[in-house]
């Protein structure tokens, strides 16, 4: 149990909490005596921790100081971490530097972060496994997750329940694990597909917790595109309002998500207004991606961004993106240092072929991704016709698409930079349209 004590003139008063589930106990009364105790139950995990930290937060600003109770769990989510930017940078700039992660620690001391101990005996050589352990299993309690530590911090953490858990719900443990100092700087994070008992699978509760622990200042890598295995249908799956992660990962690498236009009526997806200057790779998975993500991506200024891959997906699975949507990505605006375009999965021909080559990016491009869509006789002609256009790429990828032997002959000998690879087969070859489908939809 979490003790708090309050000492001033004649008043000594104690308060005590203790988070459980569904509910907590606190016990109050005067310091040497056994006081009052009361229990609190709520409808969710959730709420018994947003009730639990705000009585925390009404104790702290009462004048109430923590005395007792070491439990990570139990560690108000409204407890700030110390940053020090000028630190950090040089931590950033030199991860496996340990002179400058003890310079930190030292920092992290005089703030009263007591983790500082722990980051400093990792920069010393000597990391304190047990500790780190145990506030592991603190935070996570029953849920299973792949941690990697590194420098006293959780370096890696990637998370992905397969089953709802009402006691402690994914967003929570997310949120509760970023929150602590051994969390807070980490470098990568995988989530996966929050699971749901009815259709509302999204990833917005996912970006609420991160927002709401950010800034997490060291954040590189944020991978929310995991396949699940609770809801393997693509077109089910959105990605939601993700609008507050850019403030919580000022430093942002890579980007990856996956989600389509969604089952429901929910917000299909939400990246704008778009702040990334380091952003350098952004990945997007979708059998029926909305029109918002290109025309968010194509307006926006992404000055270190180098690779986009956006999947389209079919209009029958929520695709509702068209040639317009590209304008901004293809005029390359705000994308001054792109070099790979995948501009995948998608359901276009002739009309995407001829977009690309009147476009101002074509000419900064190294690679070009067509693959994985329905390229067939039209998307062959075109190619063929433009290909001066696209000679200077060092790789073309038409993987994945329809074209028969002759048509990928008659591309390779227009451009030798041209990867066909592997190429899916029509259901019906004689059929003067038959059905071509992208590789990834339902």
């Amino acid at each position: 149990m979490r003790r708090y004590e309050f000492v001033e003139g004649s008043s000594k008063k104690f308060w005590e909490i203790e988070l459980e589930g569904e509910s907590f106990t606190a016990r109050w009364g005067r310091i040497g005596t056994d006081g009052q105790e009361k229990t609190q139950d709520f409808e969710s995990a959730a709420e018994a921790r947003k009730a639990h930290d705000k009585l925390i937060a009404e104790k702290e600003k009462k004048g109430y100081r923590l005395v007792g109770g070491d439990d990570p769990n139990a560690r108000p989510l409204t407890a700030k971490v110390p940053t020090n930017p000028t630190l950090l940078d040089s931590v950033r700039a030199k991860p496996d530097d340990a002179a400058g992660w003890q310079v930190f620690a030292d920092w992290l001391l005089e703030q009263g972060e007591k983790w500082g101990e722990v980051i400093g005996a990792a920069a010393r050589g000597k990391p304190d496994t047990k500790q780190q352990q145990a506030v592991q299993a603190a935070l996570l309690g029953d849920a299973e997750a792949d941690v990697t530590w590194k420098h006293g911090v959780i370096d890696e953490f990637s998370f992905a329940p397969d089953e709802p858990d009402d006691e402690s719900p994914m967003e929570v443990v997310v949120e509760r694990v970023l929150k602590h100092p051994a969390g807070h700087f980490v470098r990568s994070l995988s989530l996966g597909l929050p699971p749901h008992e009815d259709t509302e699978w999204h990833m917005e509760g996912l970006g609420k917790a991160i927002a709401a622990a950010g800034p997490l200042p060291r954040l590189e890598v944020l991978d929310l595109s995991e396949p699940s295995e609770h809801m393997d249908q693509e077109s089910w799956r959105r990605v939601g309002d993700l609008r507050g992660i850019w403030a919580a990962a000022p430093n942002l690498k890579v980007l990856k998500l996956r989600g389509s236009n969604g089952s429901d009526d929910g917000t299909p997806i939400k990246l704008a207004p778009i702040d990334a200057p380091h952003l350098e790779t952004l990945v997007i998975f979708s059998g029926g991606l909305d029109e918002a993500a290109p025309k968010e991506i194509g307006a926006a200024k992404l000055p270190e961004l180098t690779h986009l891959e956006l999947m389209f997906g079919s209009d029958n699975y929520g695709c509702n993106c068209t040639m317009d949507s590209l304008k901004g990505i293809l005029s390359g605006k705000g994308l001054p240092k792109l070099k790979t375009l995948g501009l995948k999965n998608s359901e276009w021909e002739g009309e995407l072929i001829e977009a690309i080559a009147k476009s101002a990016i074509l000419p900064k491009l190294e690679v070009l991704d067509l693959s994985m869509g329905v390229l067939w006789r039209e998307g062959s002609a075109a190619i063929i016709e433009h290909a001066e256009k696209f000679e200077h790429l060092k790789q073309l990828i038409l993987d994945d698409n329809y074209f028969d032997d002759e048509q990928l002959a008659a591309i390779q000998k227009a451009l030798k930079n041209a990867q066909v690879g592997e190429q899916k087969e029509l259901d019906e070859p004689d059929a003067e349209e038959p059905y071509r489908y992208t590789s990834i939809a339902e």
